[in-house]
This record gives structure tokens, C-alpha cells and sequence, in this order.
């Protein structure tokens, strides 16, 4: 039982991840993106391995090995950057109508 709800809930939280992304609530290079893929894959890969299903365990590891090198990239990036380089971008598009 544990082992099913640890799949659901990493299951739940990469579509979740995927929504607020295509929704351009967050950006693919967020780390709230990042570390929401990563916690759903490592959670989906132990669920996966407590009923016997590798190739399930291998992809939902490998997706959150692409979520840390996802968080690696940008947390050098925002580490390498001088504070005048990074542009602000609106959170919401409402953001935007108030700007304009």
C-alpha cells in the first residue's frame, strides 16, 4: 500500500510539474520544475521497484536524472550571472496587462 501511494503521488507530481510548465505558470528552467520532477521520478522508481516493474524503475530514474542535471545547469547559471544580466520576467500574464 505504501508502495502504491508513493507511485501515485510521484506520478501526481511530474504531471503536476508538466500542468504548471504548460500552463507558463513556471518556467523549464525553475528549480521548483526541476525538483518536482526529480522528487516525482525518485518516488515513481521506488514504487516501481518495490513491485518488480524495472524498465519502469529505469525510466523514472533516468527522468530524474534529468531533472538534477536540469537543476545542476541552472543553479551555474544563475550562479555565473551578474545581477544586471538577469532580465525579470512577469510571474503571470495578468503581470503583464498591468505593466503595459
Amino acid at each position: 500500500m505504501i508502495a502504491a501511494a508513493m507511485g501515485w503521488i510521484g506520478t501526481f507530481g511530474t504531471i503536476g510539474a508538466y500542468v504548471m510548465l504548460s500552463r507558463g505558470s513556471w518556467h523549464s528552467a525553475s528549480l521548483r520544475y526541476a525538483a518536482l520532477n526529480g522528487i516525482g521520478g525518485l518516488l515513481g522508481a521506488a514504487a516501481s521497484a518495490a513491485y518488480g516493474a524495472w524498465p519502469s524503475v529505469a525510466s523514472n530514474l533516468i527522468w530524474s536524472g534529468v531533472a538534477v542535471h536540469s537543476a545542476i545547469v541552472t543553479l551555474r547559471d544563475r550562479h555565473v550571472r551578474q545581477p544586471a544580466d538577469v532580465e525579470q520576467l512577469p510571474a503571470r500574464p495578468a503581470e503583464l496587462l498591468v505593466a503595459a
